[in-house]
This record gives structure tokens, sequence and C-alpha cells, in this order.
């Protein structure tokens, strides 16, 4: 009794801090690209879509690649990375476009510092063991409906 009540007030209590950080507005957090700060909220499972399927377009072969074919995709690679984050900061809108241009095509230009920064930000901003699990429970529910008799 006791550890289903503790395991109650324990989900109860995560479950209230999550509400009232976003209430707070302390779900979200700032990068910072092209001197302008941009705010970042948990991204839903469509914003998750969008800009990971930009990042999926980055194309790195490590085994067959030297030192100079990889130096000379970065600038390719960087416009995906920023491609994706200006999905996750804007979702499917004009003003994702809007922003993915300035950086592109305005100085000063992104450094790599800052698409790491924003990379990381995004990524820490995604529950990666709740979306592992939720997915897992999925498949695990498909392979028992599914299961000849």
């Amino acid at each position: 009794m006791f550890s289903a009540c503790h395991f109650l007030f324990k989900n109860m209590n995560e479950a209230a801090q999550l509400v009232s950080e976003a209430l707070l507005g302390l779900d979200s957090k700032t990068i910072f690209i092209c001197g302008k700060a941009y705010e970042i909220k948990p991204p839903t499972i469509k914003i998750m879509c969008l800009g990971l399927n930009e990042w999926a377009k980055i194309d790195l072969n490590l085994k067959e690649q030297t030192n100079l074919s990889l130096a000379i995709q970065i600038p390719e690679n960087a416009k995906r990375q920023l491609k994706g984050i200006s999905k996750f900061i804007a979702g499917d809108t004009i003003y994702s476009d809007k922003i993915y241009n300035e950086w592109v095509n305005n100085e000063p230009s992104v450094t790599q510092e800052e698409l790491d920064f924003a990379v990381d930000t995004i990524l820490s901003l995604i529950d990666k063991e709740k979306v592992f699990r939720s997915a897992q429970g999925c498949l695990s529910a498909a392979k028992i409906i599914a299961r000849p008799k």
C-alpha cells in the first residue's frame, strides 16, 4: 500500500511541477543565433517531425570520407541544421522560413558554437526516454494484437 501511494504522489508531484513550470514559462529555453535570441519550447510531435526531417537530410558517411571531403560538406550540412532549428523555433510557418533565410543570407553568419548550443538545447527539451517507452509500448501492443493464434 505504501509503495502504491508513494508512486501516486510522486507522479502527482511531477505532474504538478510540469504544470507550474509551463505556467511560469520555465519549460522553454533561449538560444542565440546571429546575435538574436529565440525561445524554444518543448516540441510537439509535429514540430519534432518537421525539425528531425530536416536533420535526417544531413549526409555524413564518415567511413568513406577524408577530412577534406567532410570540410567541403560543412556549409550544406550547416544549412540542414539551421533549417531544422528554424522548424523547432517556429514550426511549419512563414516565420520559420524567414528566420532561416536571415541566418543563411545575412551577416554576421552563424557560428559553430551557436549551432552546437542550439542543437543541444533542442535535444534537452525532448524527453527521449518517454518517447522510447511510448513507442516500445505501442510495438508490444501491436505484436500482441497481431500474433497469430
